[in-house]
């Protein structure tokens, strides 16, 4: 039995991790799954929403995995190390998506759950969602996860919530900005909202706009928007959105 399952909504693709029997852990199986549906995705994807089956997005880590690195001897390379990375990398390429993310919180969101919706665009979280940064009260540290917290949160409060263990509902995730929207139903009313919006989005102006903002703070910067900046216009979807507002028309992104 498959632990994801994928469904599309237009130019949207819902993706459920659906291993409810493990919490939605982030297994070996789990990440393999969620890699290969990020491998098929296309070109022209408005967003990719990630759920959790079960009421639980995902607890994070596979302990079981966890703990056969632990008990394996360290050689030259440490497969703790090997282990962790290996998130770290999975991570780095859900966040490094072109496409829009949203993570649709119900349930619990555990460490590198946590993290997890923490490397997504966009954060709706629910009555049922329960975040908690556990690592430090089990005796390490949020190693792969932390870049993406002190992005959403700041350095001064993913700090403070790492070191105290922190446990969040979502209205408190909301508050603190690990969460952008809280809603009392189950979310499906503001996710419908949230695609609406980033329906009437040219994609590849969507992904372009995601690399300049996350490489603000380069060397470089303004000669690689202006780049950037001349390319779209130049392209299709220049061409498109100038013709539609012109015309006083939808654009072709916005009509599928």
């Amino acid at each position: 039995m498959g632990k994801i399952r994928t469904r599309r909504e237009g130019r949207h693709l819902i993706l459920t991790l659906a291993d409810s029997g493990r919490q939605n852990a982030l297994s070996g199986e789990m990440i393999a799954e969620v890699e290969a549906a990020l491998d098929a995705l296309t070109e022209g994807l408005g967003a990719l929403v990630i759920e959790g089956e079960g009421g639980v997005f995902s607890a994070g880590a596979d302990l079981k995995a966890l703990g056969a690195a632990l008990s394996t001897p360290p050689g030259d390379v440490d497969p703790l190390e090997t282990f962790n990375a290996a998130g770290g990398r999975f991570f780095a390429r859900f966040h490094a998506l072109p496409c829009v993310t949203v993570a649709l919180v119900d349930g619990a969101a555990v460490g590198g759950g946590m993290g997890l919706a923490a490397a997504a665009d966009i954060v709706i979280a629910t009555p049922r969602a329960r975040f908690a940064l556990s690592e430090t009260s089990l005796g390490f540290p949020p190693a792969q996860i932390a870049p993406y917290l002190v992005a959403r949160l700041g350095l001064r409060v993913a700090t403070r919530l790492a070191l105290t263990g922190a446990r969040l509902d979502g209205r408190e995730a909301a508050t603190l900005g690990l969460a952008d929207f809280y809603t009392e139903t189950d979310g499906m009313d503001r996710l419908g909202e949230v695609l609406a919006a980033v329906g009437r989005c040219a994609p590849g102006a969507n992904a372009q706009t995601k690399h300049l903002l996350r490489a603000v703070a380069g060397p470089d910067y303004i000669e690689r928007a202006a780049r950037a900046f001349a390319a779209a216009l130049r392209g299709p979807e220049g061409a498109e959105g100038l013709a539609a507002f012109a015309g006083k028309r939808a654009p072709d992104w916005a009509k599928a």
